[in-house]
């Protein structure tokens, strides 16, 4: 995924040429053929075939289900619309990865040979993990489990995480798995898709000792906020007048050597940089990071470059509530491992759309006083329908349509903007049967 070093280039890469790679794979036989549950499935000609059951899915559909089915069949061929019960049993056929494979193609696509934003030569990177609300059925329970909100209520819930390229806004890998999975799990399962160029930052909530080790073992670069009474030199570091401070780590808390020997690996010292940090309303923070040369990142930088992982929480807000996650198409485990990799793939695909637009967008507000980007809730209802013809046509008049559609209504940008966390009661917010029909 990093741009080939010695390669000249003095352009992006248009999104034509990545979505182009896109459809190639969705009407790629081997596509079929790997991301069938059986080698049964597909086999004979259905109303929903295998790729018009993909290119469904990627509808954002999030209305009532009959609805949506008898929009997206007028709109591919114009025959009757097919059942919820017979999508129901087309969809047991396909492989939730489908989303995934397809969702690599386009992160293979935009890293190779293309200008792609960066900070001081890293892809500035985050890790963060959230909880979502399921619909309820005996599947989902068994197989994501649940927890109880104040009143008592069982909500069937699951737990999430997302690694996400800030700057430029792309998943980079997203997971879904039992409510009671782990956070720091979920974080070793992304860490296997990291590069040597990548810069991670992470919340308090991942600082532990081994948890650092690994990051350091496998050269990743990382910037972590710290809690007290973490480890004793962290401690006097907190209580001191430093700014900044290169320590050794040469023992390892009995909690996290157990975590080492479970997974075979012999703790070996490390150096790690101290960073203070004090926040706008007067609080300090620490920050642990692999950057120790105190010369090439000065300790004024780490403040701002901290507060670059608010873009993770954004994403999921966007995830959340535009996208509508939660707002799932299906009772069964295997829905909402479906419905979880299309968003991901939605998310990413209207990043791609809106970078084109973002540039035109530039260069027309070139002379305002303040700058304008893409208005990310709008320009993903522009998506609908038209992301299906993208994918099943060759003329280029619907991008260009979908380009100039994203232009509308563009938002000011205000810096160092920062909105309060809102936490609220683990509530239902999406019913199967209260879905919109308009």
């Amino acid at each position: 995924m990093r741009i080939k070093r010695g390669v000249r280039m003095n352009k992006y890469k248009d999104t034509t040429k990545i979505i182009e790679k896109i459809k190639a794979r969705i009407y790629d036989s081997s596509y079929k053929m790997t991301n069938r549950v059986s080698s049964k499935d597909f086999t004979r000609e259905r109303k929903m075939p295998f790729t018009s059951l993909v290119l469904f899915m990627l509808n954002i559909v999030k209305h009532t289900l009959q609805k949506e089915l008898a929009n997206f069949m007028d709109l591919v061929s114009g025959k009757t619309s097919i059942t919820k019960s017979a999508f129901s049993q087309s969809r047991v056929k396909l492989k939730p990865e489908a989303f995934i494979d397809l969702n690599e193609v386009l992160l293979e696509e935009f890293y190779t040979d293309n200008i792609v934003k960066k900070w001081n030569e890293f892809r500035l990177c985050a890790i963060d993990g959230s909880t979502i609300n399921l619909p309820y059925s005996k599947d989902i329970l068994e197989t994501f489990s649940s927890n109880r909100n104040p009143t008592g209520l069982i909500l069937p819930m699951a737990r999430i995480s997302s690694f996400y390229d800030i700057l430029n806004e792309i998943i980079l890998d997203s997971r879904i798995e039992n409510y009671y999975t782990g956070e720091f799990d979920l974080a070793v399962s992304h860490i296997e898709q990291a590069k040597e160029d990548d810069l991670i930052i992470f919340d308090r909530g991942y600082g532990a000792v081994w948890f650092i080790h690994n990051l350091v073992q496998k050269k990743i670069n990382f910037v972590i906020r710290t809690r007290k009474k973490f480890i004793v030199e962290i401690d006097s570091f907190w209580e001191s007048k430093e700014k900044s401070k290169v320590i050794e780590i040469d023992r390892c808390p009995p909690k996290s050597e157990e975590n080492l020997l479970e997974s075979g690996v012999e703790f070996k010292p490390f150096k790690v940089r101290l960073i203070k940090v004090k926040l706008d309303n007067g609080e300090l923070e620490v920050l642990i990071t692999s950057l120790i040369d105190e010369e090439k990142y000065q300790t004024k930088i780490f403040k701002d470059l901290y507060f670059q992982r608010w873009g993770v929480e954004v994403n999921y807000d966007h995830l959340k509530n535009n996208i509508q996650l939660e707002n799932f198409t299906g009772l069964s485990s295997i829905a909402i491992r479906q419905d979880f990799n299309a968003s991901t793939l939605i998310n990413n695909l209207q990043t791609l759309f809106a970078r084109d637009a973002q540039m035109d967008l530039n260069k027309e507000k070139k002379f305002n006083k303040r700058k304008y980007k893409v208005n990310r809730n709008l320009s993903l209802g522009f998506m609908k329908d038209r992301i299906v013809k993208i994918l099943m046509n060759d003329n280029q008049d619907y991008m260009e349509e979908l380009k100039k559609l994203f232009k509308m209504e563009p938002v000011p940008i205000r810096n160092g903007r920062k909105l309060p966390r809102i936490f609220r009661r683990s509530t239902k917010k999406y019913f199967m049967n209260k879905k919109k029909a308009v």
